[in-house]
């Protein structure tokens, strides 16, 4: 279970810092790392199944042939159609799922192919078919936050921490929903405790934005300082620090 579940966050983090790039208004910069490329775990071993077929876009195929069918008709069907499609395919994911007795990791790839794909709207309802496996759990909420639904997002790190506290990753999905509310007290508390975890780079960014946005520069400039001590190539962590100091530090 770890290698799926830091394989998701490998790729929602990246997708996760690039929306942090987007939001803030004082960095320039996007990370520009594909989102596909990010399939292997700490252990250089990828999750992905041989057995699958893979794509032209790079990542091994696991819809069944009807949902790729009913995808494709979905991309060029009018505005009369769309509801009949949805039924359908709602009709055909849940008779696919019990074939395999809604099985955590089936519904994890699943939806996560639809995450490399894009759609969230599509890989949130597959992860809330599954409300027990903290990886699907954590899915749900990650989607949530990238259809900008943070309240909902919000509940479901709250869940995902209650299962596994010592998942950190779910304190900087936290904390970033809370940041998108203007929550910025509880973001704060969500993001010190994930770098304190984690030491990561994107905990850095994130919270150096946050106190930015509360106009608390001294702090946000400290952390900025902090994470490029730790981290002497971040262009992104430069680019806080030069304009937060260009907004001066009271």
């Amino acid at each position: 279970m770890k290698k799926i579940l830091i394989s998701l966050f490998l790729i929602i983090s990246v997708i996760g810092l690039s929306e942090s790039d987007r939001e803030t208004g004082i960095t320039a910069e996007r990370n520009e790392t594909p989102v596909i490329q990010n399939t292997t775990d700490d252990g250089g071993e990828t999750v992905e199944n041989p057995e699958q077929q893979k794509t032209t876009a790079g990542f091994y195929e696991y819809r069944p042939e009807i949902l790729i069918q009913l995808d494709e008709q979905m991309k060029s069907a009018g505005r009369g159609s769309v509801g009949q499609l949805n039924a359908r395919y709602e009709q055909e994911l849940n008779a696919y799922l019990e074939m395999y007795s809604y099985d955590s990791d089936r519904i994890f790839y699943l939806a996560n192919e639809y995450m490399l794909l894009n759609n969230y709207h599509r890989a949130n309802k597959i992860f809330l078919k599954d409300n027990k496996d903290i990886k699907n759990v954590f899915g749900a909420a990650t989607t949530y936050r990238f259809m900008g639904q943070n309240e909902n997002a919000i509940q479901k790190y709250t869940q995902a921490i209650s299962m596994n506290p010592g998942f950190a990753e779910s304190y900087l999905g936290r904390g970033l929903a809370n940041r998108n509310l203007d929550n910025y007290d509880s973001a704060v508390n969500d993001l010190q405790t994930y770098i304190s975890r984690t030491g990561a780079h994107d905990g850095y960014v994130a919270l150096a934005d946050v106190y930015f946005k509360m106009g608390k520069n001294k702090e946000a400039y400290s952390i900025a300082s902090q994470g490029l001590a730790k981290y002497k190539d971040s262009r992104i962590l430069r680019t806080l620090a030069n304009n937060i100091y260009k907004n001066k530090i009271d």
